[in-house]
């Protein structure tokens, strides 16, 4: 049996970036900030938490600021979910990679640094909370808790066995949590926007059906 990990945006996911930076640029200007995200800030700081976008944008900034100011962004995306909605779409070739390896008879579960009410609406919005149960579906609320991803996933895997585990992510933070259990790591390159890259993965892909490897 194996057990694929995947982490959400940016990855089964596409587009919400969008949604993220009209929701920041609101929220700043609401707050009386003159300065805000053009596409390549949003580009670059693609994959941090949401108050570390605001911590590059605005350095001067303490962390409990940025914070607020994450805090009001969280709260005007629940007061607009049709921004969201609006944006974000599953990732190129997301539902029949996640279809082929649910028909497998592979496990797969999904640990994201989103809230969990919040992972489950994303998953609803673009089609695939089908091919997970429900306890398989981690949102670590890290933005806000600072709660980490290896320890959602070590907690996951107490008591259970399997013959190889595989992460798919695309940042330094998922390879690291894929070295720390001995999996094999995938780093996703979206093929159509500049973003992180690395030497770490043991795979680096710009298509996730060659994940599907995995099952040969």
């Amino acid at each position: 049996m194996i057990l694929f990990v995947w982490d959400f945006h940016g990855v089964l996911e596409k587009d919400n970036e969008k949604a993220v930076m009209t929701i920041s640029n609101t929220v700043l200007k609401n707050a009386g900030f003159k300065k805000c995200f053009s596409n390549e800030d949003n580009e670059k700081f693609l994959g941090l938490k949401w108050y570390e976008y605001f911590e590059n944008l605005l350095p001067h900034l303490s962390k409990d600021e940025c914070l607020k100011l994450q805090s009001d962004c969280l709260e005007y995306s629940k007061s607009n979910p049709h921004l969201i909605a609006g944006h974000i779409k599953a990732g190129d070739y997301a539902i029949e990679v996640l279809d082929k390896i649910s028909k497998s008879g592979n496990e797969q579960i999904i640990i994201s640094n989103t809230r969990q009410p919040d992972l489950l609406y994303f998953l609803d919005t673009i089609g695939v909370r089908k091919y997970f149960d429900d306890d398989k579906i981690i949102g670590t609320n890290a933005h806000q808790t600072f709660a980490l991803k290896i320890d959602a996933l070590q907690s996951y895997l107490q008591g259970k066995k399997f013959n190889k585990i595989v992460v798919i992510g695309d940042s330094e933070s998922d390879l690291k949590l894929g070295r720390a259990v001995g999996a094999v790591t995938y780093f996703y390159k979206h093929p159509h926007r500049q973003h992180e890259s690395t030497t770490n993965a043991d795979h680096i892909i710009k298509d996730l059906r060659d994940v599907l490897s995995e099952l040969k």
